[in-house]
């Protein structure tokens, strides 16, 4: 069985961490610049290379992976934003083409033909947002924000109404908004709610740092998500969503195509948004790595899972304490890619798609190849009943082609 360790491209992003990847990488980053992800996979702004006898390869030449796999480490909020439809994504690419809108313009909303599926996996405590709260909700929300009467009126209409009436809104009420929202996150108290507490005190950090922005208001309309390590969770097209902070492992097809909605300087298209989001409310089911059972493709039978509910907290960042040595799986509708977490010693995996496979801690023995955190190496279609073990007390993160 061949295994190709992988060199990958870091970028860095000015949301990034100066120090999660690095420290995971065990390298120096004397400047503080920001390491925002670390990309596995044949995606053009960011291809893998491998050595073969003796020259470098990219990964591309040696297979046509449907999928990217990352590290991500954010520091503070990414943008706003949603992905298309599959039938939406090749109609928006035709569409701009014709146009004749550079694929480097930044006005370009669909860079390619596919859809953007992702499931976000993290290994430290991560707060995301994600999917319309219940309108009742972000009413009750909202008036604790100022004066908001305008945008609660809306709201009863639909979220559709409330976002084209928040976006309409003009520089000088945004700054009252801005204002505002910074005066309740103030007067935020202990006998609030903690969700509220924790809703209202993003906003206020999202006004400081984008002040005027209308995604200021974001976690006041959109579920705010606290998950713990080695949960996920998995994002439909047309759901709006951010990642805000933490650090986690992200998969997602081999697409480009964001639409985004605030807290970003980058080009915003709210037309082009608002033909592709789905208005209805929505929150994503939190996932849950589960043991793999004979028979199903990917792994062998791992052993039960310690004792507890889900997935216990981890000792060090990365390290799953709690999860025993064996294969687990979590469960996405998606055809580009499977998605798993091995511990070892002693995790197998049978599936026999391409696959890249990235470290997180211990050091990993891979057919006589071996990784240390943060590397990654792709391993080619085996044949039926060739298994590939995990040997060393290591955790890893799987992503497969479908069969």
């Amino acid at each position: 069985m061949r295994i190709y360790k992988l060199e990958n491209t870091v970028k860095h992003y000015p949301w990034g961490s100066p120090d999660r990847i690095p420290r995971l990488l065990g390298k120096p980053n004397p400047s503080g610049e920001p390491w925002a992800e670390l990309w596995m996979g044949i995606h053009s702004a960011g291809p893998s290379t491998t050595r073969v006898e003796g020259r470098t390869l990219l990964l591309s030449e040696l297979t046509e992976l449907p999928f990217l796999l990352k590290f991500l480490a954010a520091d503070r909020a990414l943008s706003i934003q949603a992905h298309p439809n599959p039938a939406q994504a090749r109609e928006g690419f035709e569409r701009e083409n014709a146009a004749g809108i550079a694929l480097s313009a930044p006005e370009r909303n669909y860079r390619d033909r596919s859809h953007k599926p992702e499931i976000l996996c993290p290994l430290s405590p991560f707060t995301a947002m994600a999917g319309f709260r219940e309108r009742e909700e972000t009413e009750e929300l909202l008036a604790l924000a100022g004066d908001t009467g305008t945008l609660r009126a809306a709201l009863r209409t639909g979220y559709e109404e409330f976002l084209s009436v928040l976006f309409k809104t003009g520089p000088e009420e945004r700054q009252g908004l801005t204002a505002a929202i910074l005066g309740a996150a103030g007067k935020s108290t202990p006998s609030q709610d903690p969700g509220t507490r924790r809703a209202l005190a993003l906003c206020g950090e999202f006004a400081r740092a984008y002040p005027g922005d209308p995604g200021i208001l974001s976690p006041l309309y959109l579920n705010v998500l606290e998950l713990e390590p080695f949960q996920g969770i998995f994002i439909p097209p047309g759901i709006l969503h951010a990642y805000v902070r933490g650090f986690a492992v992200e998969c997602m097809a081999n697409s480009d195509n964001v639409l985004r909605g605030g807290l970003t300087p980058k080009h915003v298209d709210l037309r082009e948004l608002f033909r592709i989001l789905s208005w209805e409310p929505f929150r994503p089911r939190i996932l849950r790595p589960e043991p793999l059972k004979p028979g199903v493709p990917g792994t062998a039978p791992p052993s039960p899972p310690a004792p507890g509910p889900g997935l216990p907290g981890t000792g060090r960042e990365g390290s799953p304490a709690g999860l025993s040595p064996g294969s687990y799986g979590y469960t996405i509708s998606c055809e580009e890619f499977s998605f798993f977490v091995l511990k070892g010693p002693g995790a197998e995996l049978t599936a026999p798609g391409d696959a890249i496979i990235a470290s997180v801690d211990g050091r990993a023995e891979l057919a006589g190849s071996f990784l240390e955190p943060g590397e990654g190496a792709f391993i080619p279609r085996r044949g039926a009943g060739e298994t590939l073990t995990v040997r060393g007390d290591c955790t890893l993160f799987a992503a497969l082609v479908p069969q």
